[in-house]
């Protein structure tokens, strides 16, 4: 990736919005694959977006040369100090059943399948 590419990157995720949303992509590939390499990389691109490693020790007490640890790619942080740094990037973990999302899923799924059918139907009787 060229630098120009990063340096957007962590500028467009500077905007809270697209940065929850990256996160929660990260933590859904994550779930599902086991891999905590794109998380931890996740983590890493939002740290730089809000002001880098130093900031983030700060904010945290974790040093840096233990941040630079957790976010590599064979990191495996402990979760307590994973808890820290989601608190300290703004965030904070919840638990979700899966079979609930899922299940949320479908019915969105058939409520908008029922809206096209009725704008169909409109469409017709027009």
């Amino acid at each position: 990736m060229t630098e120009r590419k990063i340096y957007k990157d962590i500028e467009t995720l500077k905007n809270p919005e697209v940065a929850t949303a990256y996160l929660q992509k990260a933590i859904e590939s994550f779930t599902k694959t086991g891999e905590a390499k794109t998380f931890l990389a996740a983590l890493r691109k939002l740290t730089k977006a809000q002001g880098g490693m130093t900031a983030l020790s700060r904010r945290t007490g974790i040093n840096r040369q233990n941040l630079y640890r957790t976010f590599a790619s064979t990191g495996n942080p402990k979760f307590k100090s994973l808890g820290t740094i989601l608190r300290g990037l703004g965030y904070t973990l919840t638990i979700e059943p899966i079979k609930a999302n899922e299940q949320i899923k479908q019915d969105i799924d058939s409520t908008i399948e029922k809206i096209i059918a009725n704008t169909q139907i409109e469409e017709e009787l027009a």
